[in-house]
């Protein structure tokens, strides 16, 4: 799930850029009811990302370099040593009506902080499931360098409610899914931390080999 990390950049492209890390805590249900905890950290400079996701019992760890200034996407598998490489928006599955699926926004009036952040409460029904925003209107420049460094993988992949959030200049820190009461998943930013990064970490480490749409099929 990446409820925090799919808004689009309508707002705030004016701000200062972010240069950084990220990190978020992230709980998801598996099909028999159990909660599948991970850890997210995403560095971001420029036009470049890095995303890493810590395994679960059921999801293999998994690190993803995205370069919009070279226009391609890299999947690493730590274990082989290997690398498989997707041009950017090539990744794009969604069709238009699930795009704009029906979603209502409610603002509820409350607010409260966190890291920092003064938060304002967003309520989301989608059929029998209701998602809880926290999101703040003091990260615009985050949210457009991510999209800025994501490029099409993020551009057009929001929900209504995605869009109705950007509109409104809130990024959100916390998002929780429930249904009939228990939470399906969750997704909470843990750290925001702002400091120059290395343009090492966005490359390809040493003694990686490239691999081709029939190496991974075999």
């Amino acid at each position: 799930m990446l409820l925090i990390f799919t808004f689009g950049s309508a707002c705030g492209t004016l701000r200062a850029q972010f240069e950084g890390v990220i990190e978020s805590r992230n709980i998801s249900t598996d099909e028999t009811g159990d909660g599948q905890q991970s850890v997210m950290t995403m560095w971001i400079k420029g036009t470049m990302a890095r995303i890493t996701n810590t395994a679960t019992s059921t999801t293999p760890a998994s690190t993803m370099i995205y370069r919009s200034d070279l226009r391609v996407i890299r999947m690493l598998n730590d274990d082989n040593k290997t690398y498989f490489e997707i041009p950017q928006g090539k990744t794009r599955t969604d069709s238009p009506a699930e795009a704009v699926e029906h979603a209502a926004v409610k603002k509820t009036g409350k607010t409260k902080k966190i890291l920092g952040y003064r938060c304002e409460q967003f309520l989301i029904g989608q059929g029998e499931a209701e998602t809880e925003i926290w999101g703040t209107r003091d990260l615009r420049g985050l949210s457009a360098s991510l999209a800025r460094a994501l490029g099409e993988e993020r551009t057009g992949q929001g929900t209504a409610w995605n869009d109705e959030l950007t509109k409104l200049g809130i990024f959100p820190l916390l998002a929780n899914t429930r249904l009939e009461g228990k939470i399906l998943e969750s997704q909470e930013v843990v750290k925001i931390e702002k400091r120059p990064l290395a343009e090492d970490l966005f490359s390809l480490p040493a003694g990686y080999k490239r691999q081709s749409v029939g190496d991974i099929l075999k």
